[in-house]
């Protein structure tokens, strides 16, 4: 073999070295992937177009603002008596809550669950009447400067 020929053979070896090596990293390495890529799901967890008292409700009129708010609760913690002036929907992450009305009636909701409150819903407390410490999340459907909750007196 002459010095060209050696020259070809070689960048003929390199040629096919990189070719072998590109398909041994596509088969082991993004295959796998592509392969175990799982579709995007979906899942609706709730919805209610009335509160917990069966009460329908409306939107405050002013400008629309949407709020949410992560609220965690230690364990015998609870959240003095008030109110909301605008729907809410309130989703426990985890642990067990329970409001509680003036008149002592109350109900209780555990990790997964969901509810809806509003402004007809009476004055209340929220407490954490289970096992360590319970984590809420509250979306407030308001508008510009009205509060979230406002404390009874």
């Amino acid at each position: 073999m002459d010095g060209h020929q050696v020259n070809v053979t070689k960048n003929l070896f390199k040629m096919l070295n990189f070719i072998v090596t590109t398909l041994f990293s596509l088969i082991v390495f993004v295959l796998p992937a592509v392969a175990s890529a799982e579709p995007i799901t979906v899942t609706d967890m709730f919805s209610s177009s009335t509160t917990i008292e069966g009460d329908t409700f409306n939107y405050p009129s002013g400008q629309a603002e949407m709020r949410l708010v992560r609220a965690e609760f230690e364990e015998g913690a609870t959240f003095p008596l008030h109110t909301h002036a605008t729907p809410l929907l309130g989703y426990i992450e985890q642990g067990e809550l329970t409001l509680t009305k003036e008149d002592g009636t109350s109900q209780s909701w555990g990790t997964d669950e969901s509810f809806v409150l509003g402004p007809k819903t009476p004055p209340h407390t929220m407490g954490n009447t289970g096992k360590g410490t319970a984590v809420m999340w509250v979306t407030f459907a308001a508008t510009k400067d009205l509060p979230n909750l406002d404390l009874a007196s």
